[in-house]
């Protein structure tokens, strides 16, 4: 069969298998269904390109992919932004006037700046796509953040000095929740790994010893602390526990 006519039915399966995961394909997948067909890492890049025009997401593994952002996710901010913009295109602003303004405490100058910096926050937050924290948490932390520094802002300084003092304020909140969700996923993770060493410790007790085995006997096994396994215990919750011998 002829290899062009083939490729033509395989991009066509890959379209359909990418909408029916929610327009998603990984790089890995795509690799695997073009395996048999004589194409070079440069045909392959530009398969991904062509899958990217077509509006689906070609992460490079089932672990990215599992990163992304809902597709109706994306969607909805793409098109708050994108209003966003067009309220700002459509209004005339003298973002130097009004940080003077705001600084000589004028509320309707405040209330018209917060409007005109919705945008670059959506933007500023979907810069840092694909981490643990979802694009709307961002947008709403540098909104807060923007709300505080607007109420420092020294009436001696300049315009510029003014928006370097919010935009530096909303970038140090975005990053600092970021690294909050990085920090808490990170714990998250510990904790099942533990949690998960001690059930497989449990199991393979259980099968050494042919019998239900005491939280005494799992310490010794582990060389583990009585006090360190009812911790672990606690943040298992009643499955691991029930496991024990009471």
């Amino acid at each position: 069969m002829d290899n062009r006519y083939v490729f033509r039915e395989v991009l066509s399966e890959m379209a359909a298998a990418a909408d029916l995961a929610g327009g998603v394909i990984t790089k890995e997948e795509v690799r695997e269904r073009l395996a048999g067909l004589p194409l070079s890492e440069e045909h392959m890049q530009m398969i991904f390109g062509y899958l990217t025009e077509q509006g689906i997401r070609v992460p490079d593994d089932d672990a990215e992919a599992a990163e992304l952002p809902d597709a109706d996710e994306n969607q909805s901010l793409s098109l708050y932004l994108e209003e966003l913009q067009r309220l700002a295109q459509e209004s005339e602003v003298d973002e130097a006037s009004l940080l003077r303004e705001v600084a000589a405490g004028s509320m309707a100058a405040k209330e018209r700046l917060i409007e005109w910096y919705l945008p670059l926050i959506c933007q500023m937050a979907g810069e840092y796509e694909g981490g643990e924290i979802p694009a709307e948490d961002l947008i709403q932390e540098g909104n807060l953040a923007l709300l505080a520094a607007l109420e420092t802002l020294p009436a001696s300084a300049s315009p510029a000095a003014h928006q370097a003092q919010l935009l530096n304020a909303i970038n140090e909140a975005m990053e600092a929740a970021i690294r909050e969700g990085t920090e808490t996923k990170r714990s998250n993770d510990g904790i099942v790994s533990r949690v998960n060493h001690l059930s497989e410790a449990i199991r393979n007790l259980e099968e050494e010893l042919e019998h239900k085995v005491s939280a005494e006997e799992l310490s010794a096994y582990l060389e583990m602390p009585v006090s360190e396994i009812e911790d672990i215990l606690r943040m298992s919750g009643d499955e691991i526990r029930d496991r024990l011998e009471q």
